[in-house]
């Protein structure tokens, strides 16, 4: 027997509301349909299927699923209010201490000429070119990796933060990097823009950033403009480092 539409809960459409609903977002709750049996329901139109999903549905889902990680679980009230009061006792510590003067004896041992480059985000519609973005991601780490004193870490290190939400600066510490190359892809027919930016670890500004259209089959030539200007912007920041 059917159960009553009523009882599935509020009907969420669309992935945006879907993600909201588990306060995640979109890429992480598309992955979990594809891996962990998220029950998403599809309705079909002229042009392509429109996801939906109902509230109690989910609930269930979750309730079963402890096996995902920590990192993964809806926040609660009082975890965010425990990750307030730190936030508000490193205010308070760094006004004491000055956040200039922190800030830089974390970063003092980092070498200037090195950058991590994290996963571009895959923007077209229905993110079908998650795939072709992780390749970008990695023609450029190979690239840059063969530029005589820079140092890269590897995509095995840097693709570990792929759908993830990690602050610049931490990142930054973890790979003892001084910039951070990030950005987007959204491919449309025949033509593909890239978004790149580059950011410095220790305060998290953007120190370069640059947009470009061109046509797919440019793409290899595109890899080569972005790994270029980047590291002239990175050359142009170190010399003006003290």
């Amino acid at each position: 027997m059917t159960e009553p539409l009523e009882a599935r809960g509020e009907r969420l459409e669309s992935w945006k509301r879907i993600a909201a609903y588990l306060r995640r977002d979109v890429r992480t709750v598309q992955r979990w349909e594809q891996t962990n049996g998220l029950p998403v329901h599809r309705h079909q139109r002229a042009q392509r299927a429109i996801p939906y999903a109902y509230t109690k549905e989910l609930d269930v889902w979750w309730a079963g699923h402890s096996d995902i990680a920590p990192s993964e679980a809806p926040p609660n009230r009082k975890g965010r209010f425990i990750a307030a009061a730190v936030a508000l006792l490193f205010v308070l510590i760094a006004g004491t201490y000055g956040v200039g003067q922190l800030l830089r004896t974390r970063f003092a041992a980092v070498p200037p000429n090195s950058i991590a480059v994290l996963p571009f985000v895959d923007l077209s519609e229905g993110m079908a070119n998650e795939e072709f973005a992780d390749g970008v991601t990695e023609e450029l780490i190979d690239r840059l990796n063969k530029i005589p004193g820079l140092r890269v870490p590897a995509p095995a290190s840097t693709f570990y933060y792929k759908n993830k939400t990690v602050p610049v600066a931490e990142i930054g510490r973890t790979f003892g990097v001084a910039f951070v190359l990030d950005g987007s892809i959204r491919k449309s027919g025949e033509r593909v823009r890239v978004a790149a930016r580059l950011i410095r670890a220790e305060d998290a500004a953007v120190v370069w950033s640059e947009s470009y259209d061109r046509p797919w089959s440019d793409i290899l030539t595109l890899q080569d403009d972005i790994a270029s200007e980047v590291t002239s912007a990175l050359k142009d920041f170190t010399r003006k480092s003290p």
